[in-house]
Formats: structure tokens, sequence, C-alpha cells
């Protein structure tokens, strides 16, 4: 049986950076959502056993994917700001945005094989 911690633990390493304790703590949560959330997709005929690293890994970059929007958000960029004769502007992209997208994407083709597409499909209907 896969652990929180074993996803925590692939989750660092690919965090980029050191987190503070509080982030550390809430990605813990996010990699346990995440892990609950790869096993109630898994196909019928799919154990967890069959497929338990790929299982991690995604979990972990859901995860990730998670911490890297909230953290965005709740980070708001100043679009520009003068001192003097000189001014600055940043760029409006947010590359957290666009980062957390990669994540997840990543990990739903690497579970592809796996999961239950989600798809809506009539497989008989009598006419």
């Amino acid at each position: 049986m896969i652990s929180q911690q074993a996803v925590l633990e692939v989750a660092l390493c690919f965090a980029g950076r050191e987190l503070t304790d509080g982030e550390e703590n809430v990605l813990s949560i996010l990699c346990g959502g995440a892990l609950e959330q790869w096993l109630g997709r898994l196909r019928e005929d799919v154990t967890e056993e069959d497929c338990q690293d790929l299982l991690v890994v995604a979990s972990a970059w859901t995860a990730l994917a998670g911490m890297t929007g909230a953290l965005e958000q709740s980070q708001p960029t100043p679009l520009s700001f003068s001192a003097g004769d000189l001014t600055v502007r940043a760029r409006e992209d947010r590359t957290g945005d666009a980062c957390a997208r990669s994540l997840q994407s990543q990990a739903e083709r690497l579970m592809e094989p796996y999961v239950q597409d989600g798809c809506f499909a009539f497989l008989e209907v009598e006419g």
C-alpha cells in the first residue's frame, strides 16, 4: 500500500526549492488527496500494485500542481511600479499557472493506461 509520506518525498524532490514547514504540511495533505483521487480513478481490472511507482509520481505531480496554482494566486504581482526615473513593468503571463497545468497534464498522461477515461458513452441503445 502506498503511503502519503512516499508521495510527499517524491513531491519534495520535484518542488524545486526548500519549502517552509507550513508549505510542506499543506503539500503533505495535497499528496494524500491526490493519491486517493488517483486510486479512485483506477480501472476495475487495475490494482494499486500494477502501477504503484506511477501512482506515486502522478500523485506527487498532481499535488504540486495544486500547490503551485494556490501559491501563485495568493501572491499577487504588481503590474508596475516607479521609483524616480525608473519604471518596472511585470509581464502579465503567470508561469505558475502554466507549470500547474503542465504538471497535471503530465500526471494524466502517465496514468492514462490505468484509469477510467471519464467519458460518457452509450454502450447499447435499443431503438
